[in-house]
């Protein structure tokens, strides 16, 4: 009885009225909808590589939106925005230029722990490292800043060092250091989102700064009006090895939406590196893939898969494997191609005006800082930090030999240097201090030559 009234409270229009997709054989043609119930979008995973699963993700979308749905869709592949086309209603919204994505705010779920516990996530920090970005927090908002930007948190962070015991030195320098991957978060825009809207996290400076600014999201979902939520990928957002702080709220986000009765359809290439609370809460996967059916086979045998089959009986079809985890059955189905095409931020900006709401397009002439360039306003100290960066990778260079030069830039330039943990000091087997490049002075050294090139390299 209980199947029976959820079939009846499935929305109208948005899947198959012939709801059981049957086994292919001979003669059969395959479904042209998905086939699936409301209930079993409640927790639905799209898997695959390639193009196709973002088509399949934005034709589930659409037919959401056509159904009625009211959809966030968090979309960091930057595939997404050809909704816009078919869905009139539709605001795109993205980061760093018409839409705020500021994680640094005693607004957000969790302050400051939470965030701490995102960052270090993301950029793989210590835990004595996030213990530090947390007093920082804290000390922003005794400071009356409740919505702190990366570049206030930097100056937080002197404070405390010089308040903090000298070894702890290294490591808040460390911090201060990861913290410059994040300055696209220093541009504030005041501007709210509006259901249905599209989150276009795919312009960002990286995939850091876009997988902070997705948790950010998906932990304080339960601002927005929605009735269903789409992420591509996911697991940038879900991830097995994130602190156990972070997974638990992460669930509870989830949960809260399943509570309230909101669909949660995510995508990602495979499932593996998902935790358990999603793999095993799944209502309904979706796999795409190819698959090869034997025209004599019988609707009973299982449809086997392969990549290649030498009975001319056998015939290839690009189609959809769909596993329903309440019947717990295999079923192929085909769905429609809709043909979503590219749209330019011209198109966009006329959407959006059209919808009440401003667009700033990209400028193609904007330049990026490098981080050097942050660290050096002086060109001439600029200058030769890069190219001392560039001999110490090269080859070893003595801490005596550069303490004995009498250039006070270079003296300037090796100070900085260190404090912002780009090189560091090290001995070998004869006691001899040498300069090295730390991993993060690799990416801003990569990033000054990539700036050469004409190509930033993030």
């Amino acid at each position: 009885m209980r199947r029976f009234e959820e079939a009846q409270g499935a929305l109208e229009g948005i899947f198959s009225d012939a709801a059981g997709i049957r086994h292919m054989h001979h003669g059969d043609c395959v479904s042209g909808e998905f086939g699936l119930e409301r209930d079993e979008l409640k927790r639905c995973c799209i898997t695959g590589i390639g193009p196709e699963r973002s088509e399949v993700g934005m034709e589930l979308a659409l037919r959401c939106s056509e159904a009625g749905e009211k959809l966030l869709i968090i979309d960091m592949t930057g595939d997404y925005v050809g909704l816009v086309s078919y869905i009139p209603s539709l605001r795109v919204y993205r980061a760093g230029r018409n839409f705020q994505a500021n994680p640094f705010s005693a607004s957000r779920k969790g302050f400051p722990e939470l965030i701490a516990a995102a960052v270090q996530a993301v950029l793989k920090t210590t835990r004595s490292e996030r213990t530090y970005l947390e007093r920082a927090l804290l000390l922003s908002l005794s400071q009356g800043k409740d919505s702190p930007k990366p570049s206030d948190l930097l100056e937080r962070l002197l404070q405390i060092e010089a308040e903090a015991h000298p070894r702890q030195g290294q490591n808040i320098d460390s911090l201060r250091n990861a913290l410059w991957e994040l300055q696209d978060f220093d541009r504030l825009i005041p501007q709210e989102a509006h259901i249905p809207a599209l989150i276009d996290l795919s312009k960002l400076s990286s995939i850091r700064v876009c997988r902070l600014a997705a948790i950010d999201l998906f932990l304080n979902i339960g601002t927005f009006d929605v009735t269903g939520v789409v992420i591509d990928p996911a697991d940038r957002i879900f991830a097995k090895d994130a602190p156990e702080e972070l997974s638990e709220a992460l669930e509870s986000s989830a949960d809260e939406l399943a509570r309230k009765g909101a669909l949660l359809i995510i995508a990602a290439s495979t499932m593996s590196p998902m935790p358990r609370w999603i793999t095993d809460t799944l209502t309904s996967e979706i796999r795409c893939r190819s698959v090869l059916y034997d025209r004599n086979q019988t609707s009973k045998r299982k449809l086997e898969r392969t990549d290649s089959c030498g009975s001319c009986s056998c015939v290839a079809q690009e189609l959809l494997l769909l596993i329903s985890r309440y019947s717990d059955e295999t079923r192929p189905v085909r769905i429609r191609r809709t043909g979503f095409k590219p749209v330019g931020d011209e198109e966009i900006e006329m959407h959006m005006r059209s919808l009440g709401e401003g667009f700033e397009m990209r400028r193609e002439s904007e330049k990026r800082a490098t981080l050097l360039e942050k660290i050096f306003a002086d060109r001439t100290m600029h200058q030769t930090a890069k190219e001392l960066m560039a001999m110490i990778r090269g080859g070893r260079v003595p801490v005596d030999a550069v303490s004995k030069q009498r250039s006070g830039t270079l003296k300037r330039v090796v100070r900085m240097l260190s404090r912002h943990f780009l090189i560091i000091e090290f001995a070998d087997g004869n006691g001899t201090n040498w300069y090295r490049l730390t991993k993060a002075g690799e990416r801003a050294l990569d990033e000054e030559e990539g700036e050469d090139e004409g190509e930033v390299r993030v």
